[in-house]
């Protein structure tokens, strides 16, 4: 088997293993107060692993495949427009974090996520299927992202930094 194809297939099941770990993790280990529109959750994990294992493309299809198949486990159909910002979040991450790490790349990549995905992009889709008012929605989803931004960038950052020597000897 040739090189390039090789590292096809690893970097295809990897993301495939880190969109369900992703389900796993969204799905089982977040958490959503009763009755808000708040969602504290680490699905995205294993899909800032796999973009800065394997790049834009697979992290960008994994985070597309995890929203599908997690949202289907809980029993409602996927939201295209939700969808399409999840595929966007997995391609920002891997175009930050291919086989780079920093303090200053995690708090930037993770700071436009929350800005341009989740406040922005995420909005228009919740205010219609919810049907609150513009202010409620992007007041809501502000918070939300201003509490899961320093959470995601300590997690990723020191998750990384401990796993990543015997990372890059597998890779």
């Amino acid at each position: 088997m040739k090189r390039k194809n090789r590292e096809h297939l690893l970097f295809l099941s990897i993301s495939a293993a880190m969109a369900a770990l992703s389900v796993v993790f969204s799905r089982f280990l977040g958490f959503s107060p009763e009755g808000t529109p708040y969602r504290f959750e680490i699905g995205f994990l294993p899909i800032a692993l796999s973009a800065y294992i394997a790049g834009p493309i697979y992290a960008g299809a994994a985070y597309l495949t995890a929203d599908v198949i997690g949202s289907l486990f809980s029993g409602y159909a996927p939201n295209p427009w939700i969808t399409l910002a999840q595929l966007l979040s997995g391609i920002l991450m891997g175009v930050f974090f291919k086989r780079k790490h920093s303090l200053l790349r995690t708090v930037t990549c993770f700071t436009v996520i929350a800005i341009a995905v989740e406040i922005l992009i995420k909005s228009p889709a919740l205010k219609v299927m919810y049907a609150w008012t513009w202010e409620f929605t992007l007041i809501t989803r502000a918070i939300n992202a201003l509490i899961n931004l320093p959470i995601r960038i300590f997690i990723y950052y020191f998750t990384l930094k401990s796993i990543k020597k015997p990372l890059e000897q597998i890779l």
